[in-house]
């Protein structure tokens, strides 16, 4: 079975022919494409079909909630119609599914190398896994085994409140407030964007002028990178903040779905801080749970370092019965 699988991101778009003989994914090819820089997803879509049309299926991950066949864009000013692909492309049976719920479909095609753990926990047979995951926004999907395979559940559990838990959260949340106008939703804090903005409250809430990094699409990078390097202490201290609420909004999550099968940290963000995720504080956030501390610290936590997972759930996805 030959499927056109995609990863349409805020930020970014992949496309990719996906082979699937048994339950094995192999992708062929692999297009990276900048969303900024197309007038829409048609220009690209067409640009990677150009050279092909040798497809039984297609299969699109998509970053913001969708019935299957329309979705508006979360962190982006797109809107797509199966009907509407599938005509103008002469695409069969063209699907779409969460993009997190593409990364709870590729769980089960991950091998040992793909993953790097935080804490080996006690993983539980047939036990709930979470996907969880900042890159432009956040990602979040339960998964529950289901006739011998896990099915992922999709959410929009990235737009859930957060919640403070220290004094400088107290005050992070309040500046949030400020700037935003209103409501802080997790992904505001827990995201790309959301490394900006602790950066820019370390600098307010320290007395000092706007913080030196201009606004953008690289802003985030350079941050980790600054912190990364140790060039810039205030941009580690940010990473650090990062890390701690990651491993909160994880925790509080894994609770939600009882994830004794595991919690999976996919995304783009958390395989390019790695060493940040492992100095401690990430897995402080996330045992920090009063009563249920303990039971945290028997819950598998692993960075996923497989940057095609969801190219590669998307097929899976596609090869499965629709709802």
């Amino acid at each position: 079975m030959i499927v056109l699988v995609g990863d349409l991101g805020g930020t970014h778009t992949r496309l990719a022919r996906a082979r699937i003989d048994a339950r094995a994914v192999t992708l062929e090819r692999v297009v990276r494409y900048r969303n900024a820089r197309h007038a829409g997803f048609d220009p690209m879509l067409r640009e990677f079909m150009a050279d092909a049309r040798d497809w039984d299926a297609c299969c699109l991950a998509v970053a913001g909630p969708t019935d299957g066949r329309r979705v508006t864009f979360t962190n982006l000013d797109w809107h797509l119609d199966t009907e509407d692909l599938a005509a103008r492309h002469a695409l069969p049976r063209v699907r779409l599914i969460n993009d997190f719920a593409a990364v709870g479909w590729g769980l089960d095609t991950l091998a040992p190398c793909d993953l790097l753990p935080l804490q080996p926990g006690m993983p539980e047979a047939g036990a709930p896994r979470l996907a969880v995951g900042a890159g432009t926004g956040l990602g979040v999907s339960p998964c529950l085994l289901c006739e011998g395979r896990y099915r992922p559940s999709p959410s929009e559990g990235g737009h859930i409140g957060f919640s403070p838990a220290t004094p400088e959260q107290d005050r992070l949340h309040a500046y949030l407030r400020r700037t935003l106008g209103g409501r802080v939703s997790i992904e505001r804090v827990v995201s790309g964007p959301g490394i900006v903005a602790l950066y820019r409250f370390l600098y307010a809430d320290a007395g000092s002028p706007e913080s030196p990094l201009p606004p953008g699409d690289d802003a985030a990078a350079a941050i980790a990178a600054a912190g990364l390097e140790g060039g810039d202490a205030r941009a580690l201290a940010a990473l650090r903040l990062f890390a701690r609420i990651y491993g909160q909004v994880a925790g509080d999550l894994a609770l939600v779905a009882r994830a004794q099968g595991g919690v999976y940290l996919a995304g783009g963000i958390a395989p390019r801080l790695v060493s940040v995720l492992r100095d401690g504080e990430f897995l402080a956030g996330f045992h920090d749970k009063g009563r249920f501390a303990g039971w945290m610290r028997t819950v598998p936590v692993q960075v996923v370092l497989d940057a095609d997972i969801a190219l590669k759930g998307a097929a899976c996805a596609a090869a499965s019965p629709s709802d």
